[in-house]
């Protein structure tokens, strides 16, 4: 029996979740995977932070918890690959100027806020009331909800809630778990369904992986790895009438039947030998940004953090630090000693800034990384989610990531199972029925109504 070739471009969460997918029929499919860095997982990246023992401690770096009631197909994974998780909790502090706000924290600032909270949580029940439309595996239903096509910054506009509260309180929550500078130009029904499981003014819970996002690549991986070209960056993607023809670094070339690019758009395009007319314009239309995370310090350095009755260092997730002029210039510390709560905590912190304005002391440094991010603003889920659909497939080339679902590990890794299913691949978790109804919506969304529904 004669094997489809597939190669796989880029080794984050995507890729790895087609090629994952595809290795499972080793005799039905051929698969290389080629990824430009030293190491597995796109954002998703594991550092060794030292202990004050001589020993290390991992922690993640960007990607670094998640809400199982909305991760149902990377709770099964993690439970296919025998992955303990680990209760956390996400608790903010900010700031900005001499004032503070915090969660489960009396300060002026909040006291101040406090009509603003408010008109908010008013807000949030009335955009609430639609977002039924959006909570269910429907496209339909979702593109019924008249807050698909409001911008976060006009619903706020609407219920009056001021630059203050939007600037102080608000976005230095978002830039926790959005990645990019723009979340007020989110729709608002994706906006406020963050709100269905974060607070304002409360901590929340959350539940990370056991050892970081590294120990799950290294056990997803474990039957392909041989399958994975580290340090290999693709030039060029050459589609002929026999199929697709990668052209490496070096001038190398191999010939494939399909290739998938799990990589971003931008990169994607510029792959391309020759793309056409609609590759050009869907790919090229699809926006990055790099602004609040897009350099990261991994360190220990906890000069950073605040030592006031916020109490930083031992009980928060996230400390948010205002500079500059412009209402929305963060310092971004993530405390991943008490995110992922394993090691000694504070006594060996494990530290990860982002837009570091004052710099850690080198000896403290342990990594730099730079991270890109795609914008989900209402022309890109509105529009485009309706239009990449029509790329996939043709000319044997096939695309996954962030910009073809939502910027998250769950729906990355949803894109590129969808991909695998598309080639043939079974579906992996088809005993898990929630899992699999969010599956079928998704993949739909990634390759349209034509999509093989689990």
């Amino acid at each position: 029996m004669t094997r489809t070739r597939v190669a796989i471009v880029g080794a984050g969460v995507a890729g790895l979740g087609a090629a994952w997918a595809l290795s499972r029929h080793p005799q039905r499919y051929d698969i290389e995977v080629y990824e430009r860095g030293p190491a597995v997982g796109g954002n998703a990246r594991t550092a060794d932070f030292p202990r004050k023992d001589g020993g290390t401690t991992p922690a993640d770096v960007a990607v670094t918890a998640f809400i199982p009631s909305v991760y149902q197909n990377y709770v099964a994974l993690l439970r296919t690959l025998g992955i303990d998780t680990v209760p956390t909790r996400f608790s903010y502090a900010v700031h900005y100027g001499d004032e503070v706000y915090a969660h489960d924290t009396d300060s002026a600032l909040r006291r101040r806020l406090q009509p603003d909270i408010t008109a908010f949580r008013r807000l949030l029940r009335t955009v609430g009331r639609f977002n039924v439309l959006s909570k269910q595996p429907s496209l339909t239903a979702a593109l019924l909800n008249p807050f698909t096509y409001v911008s976060m910054r006009q619903a706020l506009n609407w219920w009056g809630v001021s630059e203050a509260f939007r600037y102080q309180a608000l976005k230095p929550l978002f830039v926790n778990f959005v990645l990019t500078s723009g979340v007020f130009d989110m729709p608002a029904s994706m906006f406020v369904r963050y709100l269905d499981f974060f607070d304002i003014e409360h901590s929340s819970p959350m539940v990370t992986w056991q050892g970081g996002t590294r120990a799950i690549y290294a056990r997803l991986t474990r039957d392909f790895a041989h399958r994975i070209h580290l340090d290999h960056a693709v030039r060029r993607v050459i589609r002929d009438g026999g199929g697709v023809v990668l052209v490496d670094a070096h001038g190398g070339r191999e010939r494939f039947d399909h290739v998938v690019l799990a990589c971003n758009a931008n990169h994607a395009l510029a792959l391309l030998a020759r793309p056409t007319r609609r590759e050009r314009r869907l790919l090229g239309a699809v926006r990055y940004d790099a602004g609040l995370h897009g350099t990261a310090v991994a360190h220990t350095d906890d000069s950073l953090l605040p030592d006031d009755a916020l109490r930083v260092r031992e009980t928060r997730s996230t400390y948010v630090r205002h500079y500059g002029s412009a209402p929305d210039n963060y310092e971004i510390t993530y405390v991943m000693h008490n995110q992922q709560p394993w090691g000694d905590g504070p006594a060996s912190p494990r530290l990860v800034t982002y837009n570091a304005q004052r710099p850690p002391a080198p000896q403290h440094v342990v990594g730099r990384y730079e991270f890109q991010h795609v914008v989900h603003d209402i022309r890109h889920t509105v529009l485009l989610h309706a239009l990449l659909p029509t790329l996939q497939g043709r000319h044997g080339t096939w695309y996954c990531g962030a910009h073809t679902t939502v910027n998250s590990q769950e729906h990355a890794f949803l894109s590129g199972l969808a991909v695998a299913r598309q080639l043939g691949a079974d579906y992996p978790f088809a005993g898990h029925r929630e899992a699999t109804r969010w599956f079928n919506f998704y993949g739909r969304m990634c390759q349209g109504p034509r999509f093989r529904t689990a």
